[in-house]
């Protein structure tokens, strides 16, 4: 199943869910709830992944009993009942990269791909297309949003022109940073106040405007990346395994998975982390211990 999986080795995939900003200090956000209308599965996992061919990105729900994923072909959900089920007709025919669920609102979700940026305020159910600013024909590869008080600040990186920036829960965009390179994972950090993106190279981070290098100790491959919604522990997938940095310090995970992991988002409940293997199969963190989502 690798050809599910848009994997480049000395570049990544992904991204989560799950966002960004960078000027001013906020407290840290609040676990983003989902609330869509209950889903009845009439799909397996592998109908999932034959129909979306290719897995962008994946998210844990706040009430820790589902999983999202992103696909070439729409955004689908687990049900628990151990079946899949598309979250909307009206994604199907789109590429989804990223998605971001308000934390205050959870009936208000994002979505992001080849057809620009997509808006639904009934919890999944109805989308319309918003993006004043964006270019005509954006290719957007990673997306992020977090919420500082009553304003929504969104990402979206466009490939072959930079990442833009949002302000107004996506209603106008701007051009924020160039990046001359493809960007394949990125989250917003709020113990540093920093946006983190897995880059084509190497992992950046951005500070007063300037893109940084950030260092791995013994890593060579980023994969993804993502910001724990709860605890703002910010991991990192490589070849290595799962690094996280905490107070600002980086550390391997002693919990070694199944098969290497090249996505990796933030967990819910009793999970602390969720993530996608080169099989295309989902794993859970619980208890120090990697399983894979049933």
């Amino acid at each position: 199943m690798k050809g599910f999986l848009r994997v480049g080795y000395g570049a990544m995939v992904l991204v989560f869910l799950a966002g960004c900003g960078v000027t001013g200090q906020q407290s840290k956000p609040a676990p983003p709830s989902v609330t869509a209308a209950a889903l009845k599965g009439d799909l397996t996992y592998q109908d999932v992944l034959e129909r979306g061919e290719t897995v962008h990105n994946l998210a844990m729900t706040a009430d820790a009993e589902r999983i999202w994923v992103g696909t070439h072909s729409g955004l689908y959900s687990s049900t628990p009942g151990g079946l899949w089920s598309l979250l909307s007709t009206q994604l199907e025919q789109h590429d989804i990269a990223g998605w971001y669920v308000d934390p205050k609102d959870p009936h208000q979700i994002f979505a992001a791909g080849s057809a620009g940026v997509l808006r639904s305020v009934d919890g999944g159910k109805q989308w319309e297309t918003i993006g004043k600013g964006l270019p005509a024909a954006a290719d957007i590869r990673s997306f992020a949003g977090i919420r500082e008080g009553e304003q929504i600040r969104l990402f979206a990186f466009v490939s072959g022109e930079g990442i833009y920036q949002s302000v107004d829960s996506g209603e106008q965009w701007s051009l924020w940073q160039p990046m001359d390179q493809e960007v394949f994972s990125m989250d917003f950090d709020p113990e540093e106040n920093r946006l983190y993106v897995a880059a084509q190279f190497s992992l950046l981070y951005n500070e007063n405007g300037e893109w940084k290098t950030e260092v791995l100790p013994g890593a060579q491959q980023i994969y993804s990346l993502s910001v724990d919604r709860r605890t703002g522990v910010l991991a990192v997938a490589t070849e290595q395994g799962i690094f996280e940095k905490n107070n600002g310090e980086w550390r391997l995970l002693d919990a070694r998975s199944p098969e290497k992991l090249i996505m990796i988002s933030s967990g819910e409940g009793d999970t602390k982390w969720v993530g996608v293997g080169e099989s295309a199969l989902i794993y859970k963190l619980s208890d120090n211990k990697w399983v894979k989502w049933n």
